[in-house]
């Protein structure tokens, strides 16, 4: 079409029409080849309208005026629904995949998990908004689709081909959308209730919807409950069992970590301690809310400080009450500031080196893994331990 129109205008200029704007007696065949290209960007704006000639060069003129920028239209919308439906037609073909909604430590050590126990699997990666750099780590690190969208809306979720997934992950870091958009989905196609897993941030939160829709047909869970499990299964007893008196538990950092910590040791451990000390900036209030939820043993006695874990003054305060000399504390150092924790903890083994200090970072870190090596401190990845704590079955 584009050389019809082309030829339409070329031999219009050939046959000696004149244009109002511009003589062309003497141009040669470039210049009028180059005037009809022209027209495909200016539709002869820059020449004038055709004023004398042959009737017939003019008609063929007229039709090149009109048809060479209605061309390069078309061939601009075109190219502009090319982009646009791009994404559609890749959702279109989508077929036993998998949705992965999140982009926060959670989802990624999720992500690690897939990719190591299902390498071939086709993931789906969807939040709210991602930014390019993320997007593009995600599909050339994983070979993952990002998507960015709403997943609570209805109509979003309907274009992800859920009668044709494989499993949906909700690890999100908005505990509602996670649930809002688990609930949808089960409206729409009940039968992935049992490939759905939906994380929820607190857990007292999840804990109050146990008698949801969600929470009875999915597989709901807590990172810190996972990874608070598996440190004391696999670190913290093994240390107890290896101690010949009752130990002494000090949980430097009372957040939602060290919180399900001290559940898990009320759950798993309370035969093996005897004392609990617990500092926080804001424990008092933190240690009635785990009450709520927990019975501590009379036997163990609790030692609760309000106050900064880097303030000498609060571990003065909790020497007067536990003898951090003579016995074998383990002292777990887990509140969200990393670089706090790592001060705090290598301060602690200087000072009482007989202790067993255990370090938190959000993820592993190799320079806070040399330096505690040297230390004599076990550092662990929040993140890694969250991942070792994930059963296979949830991703294949």
């Amino acid at each position: 079409m584009a050389l019809v129109v082309f030829a339409c205008g070329l031999a219009g200029f050939e046959s000696g029409v004149q244009v109002s704007e511009r003589d062309l007696t003497d141009v040669n065949l470039a210049t009028k080849m180059y005037y009809t290209l022209g027209l495909f960007i200016l539709g002869g704006m820059d020449l004038g309208v055709p004023v004398s000639g042959p009737l017939w060069g003019q008609v063929l003129l007229w039709i090149g005026y009109f048809g060479a920028p209605l061309l390069t239209g078309s061939t601009i919308a075109d190219w502009f629904q090319q982009i646009v439906t791009k994404r559609n037609r890749w959702l279109r073909e989508l077929s036993n995949h998998i949705v992965l909604v999140g982009v926060d430590d959670v989802a990624r050590s999720m992500l690690e998990k897939l990719k190591e126990l299902n390498p071939r699997s086709q993931i789906v990666i969807i939040e709210r908004e991602i930014g390019k750099a993320q997007a593009m780590e995600f599909t050339e690190r994983y070979g993952a689709k990002v998507l960015a969208g709403d997943i609570t809306n209805e109509f979003f979720l309907s274009t992800l081909r859920l009668s044709r997934v494989q499993r949906v992950i909700l690890a999100s870091d908005k505990d509602f959308d996670n649930f809002e958009a688990a609930s949808q989905i089960l409206a729409m196609r009940p039968e992935l209730a049992p490939r759905m897993v939906v994380h929820c941030n607190r857990l007292r939160f999840m804990r109050m919807l146990k008698s949801s829709q969600v929470f009875e047909n999915c597989i709901t869970f807590n990172s810190d409950h996972l990874a608070a499990q598996h440190l004391v299964q696999n670190h913290m007893l093994d240390y107890f069992k290896s101690t010949a008196q009752l130990d002494t538990v000090i949980i430097a950092g009372f957040g939602r970590f060290g919180q399900t910590i001290f559940e898990e040791l009320m759950e798993r451990a309370k035969d093996e301690i005897c004392d609990i000390g617990i500092i926080d900036i804001d424990a008092d209030r933190r240690i009635l809310v785990v009450k709520e939820q927990k019975d501590i043993p009379k036997d163990i006695f609790m030692h609760v400080l309000q106050g900064d874990i880097g303030h000498p003054e609060v571990w003065q305060l909790l020497e007067q009450q536990i003898d951090l000399n003579e016995t074998e504390p383990l002292v777990l150092v887990a509140t969200g500031v990393d670089y706090e924790n790592l001060r705090t903890a290598l301060w602690l083994k200087k000072k009482y080196p007989n202790t067993k200090v255990m370090v938190r970072s959000a993820r592993p870190s190799r320079f806070a893994e040399s330096v505690s090596e040297v230390a004599g401190i076990q550092a662990f990845g929040l993140s890694q331990v969250f991942y070792d704590s994930m059963p296979d079955e949830w991703f294949i």
